[in-house]
């Protein structure tokens, strides 16, 4: 009988494990991995990682130049920079800014990344740095690593403002090597005007086919998929263009609205957290006193 509820507590337990359904793989580099589970064990962290979880991404090393985070959101990939590959804590921060920023993708709908979403990952990127113990040791004398200080020195040191503004002359500089400049929101929606009142202008293709050029020179597009994209639109009759303009005109515009409130929202929370944690804010600053001053 004992031998009996032993199989049967077994094939129970089997049953289980074949039930439940894997975590997927959000990478295959074990540097990264130990930064997920570095982000994964913050309190901010933890639900960003269960939400890569869901939503899936897949995380890789650049071959390409540029200390930055490359997006290819249509094959739902990040490239970081493998200069942070044996650099556990600094690699946990731009890990967690890249997918902070995927988040706001999967949730929004919009199909680029643009400034407003660097300026509240950059404040979600410090916090998690706060979040590590990140020292100064961390940074050390690595070139590779001057803008991530940079930018958490500026939070710690000067405030949620002036950090945003610092990441966002960062977005609109000329950086095509981490596919940039980016567009504001004001900039995309004075471009989804322009679109509605096209039509009848005639102008609505050029208008499309200049946008994905745009993504062409940044990386984001080919210049195949954008002659692709023209010719399918220039395809439409005529009644089928108009109704085309309509659905992607309303769609856009929910989109926009959607990345409004949740950069609101986001900055809200950074607010209360500072107040909640200023304590370590101000230790931070104790141990990063000479951050960016001159040398």
């Amino acid at each position: 009988m004992r031998t009996i509820l032993i199989c049967l507590t077994a094939l129970a337990l089997s049953g289980c494990l074949l039930g439940r359904r894997p975590e997927p793989r959000l990478t295959s580099e074990p540097s990264i991995e130990r930064a997920l589970d570095l982000l994964g064990g913050t309190p901010e962290g933890k639900p960003l990682v269960r939400f890569l979880n869901k939503k899936p991404v897949r995380f890789e090393y650049s071959n390409t130049p540029g200390l930055c985070y490359k997006f290819y959101l249509k094959t739902h990939t990040i490239f970081l920079p493998r200069e942070l590959k044996d650099h556990d804590k600094l690699l946990t921060l731009e890990l967690a800014r890249s997918a902070y920023i995927y988040r706001l993708y999967s949730l929004s709908g919009l199909e680029e990344v643009i400034s407003e979403e660097e300026e509240i990952a950059a404040l979600f990127q410090a916090r998690i740095g706060l979040a590590i113990e990140v020292a100064d040791a961390d940074f050390g004398r690595k070139t590779f690593a001057n803008g991530i200080k940079s930018s958490y020195c500026t939070y710690i040191m000067e405030g949620s403002k002036s950090a945003s503004l610092a990441a966002r002359n960062s977005a609109l500089s000329q950086q095509p090597e981490c596919q940039r400049p980016l567009e504001t929101l004001q900039a995309e929606r004075v471009w989804l005007n322009k679109t509605r009142e096209a039509i009848n202008a005639g102008s609505f293709y050029q208008l499309v086919y200049d946008r994905d050029l745009q993504k062409v020179r940044k990386g984001t597009m080919t210049q195949a998929e954008a002659m692709k994209n023209d010719a399918t639109v220039r395809s439409l009759p005529m009644y089928d263009v108009y109704r085309y303009q309509r659905v992607f005109y309303d769609k856009q515009s929910d989109i926009f609205s959607s990345i409004e409130k949740l950069y609101r929202e986001a900055l809200r929370q950074d607010e209360a957290w500072r107040e909640k944690n200023q304590a370590g804010i101000d230790r931070a600053r104790e141990e990063f006193s000479a951050c960016n001053l001159p040398d």
